[in-house]
């Protein structure tokens, strides 16, 4: 019998087409992470989004919704003439700095209010 993976598991299709906020967090823990390491060197250049997804294997839907979530919490700013690029705010560093010392998800839990709610709206009995 093969071990529960997220497409096997009882919960696989329960909202179908809605990303739980959890692992909305740990889509965005993963990004602003690998943004963090590629900026360490040059923390003012702007980087590519579609450089980041690649580089984390976020993307399509996933990775639009990733960069507005980072976005909303106020992680990373897109430049005006540019929505393709971002960089890190001051407090997508600080949170990136401090993922080491708490633990790879902490720090972005700090922020998880600030994620809108994915569960669909109505009644789904």
């Amino acid at each position: 019998m093969p071990l529960p993976t997220s497409r096997n598991g009882p919960l696989f299709g329960q909202w179908a087409g809605v990303m739980p906020k959890l692992d909305r967090l740990a889509l965005a823990t993963k990004f602003v992470m690998a943004l963090h390491d590629v900026s360490r060197r040059n923390p003012t250049s702007w980087r590519r989004i579609s450089a980041i997804g690649a580089r984390t294997g976020i993307k399509g839907a996933d990775l639009e919704r990733v960069v507005a979530d980072v976005a909303a919490a106020g992680l990373v700013e897109q430049r005006a003439d540019d929505p393709s690029v971002i960089i890190l705010t001051n407090r997508g560093w600080d949170l990136a700095s401090s993922v080491g010392r708490h633990g790879e998800s902490v720090p972005l839990l700090l922020i998880a209010h600030e994620i809108p709610d994915t569960k669909p709206q109505g009644d789904h009995a």
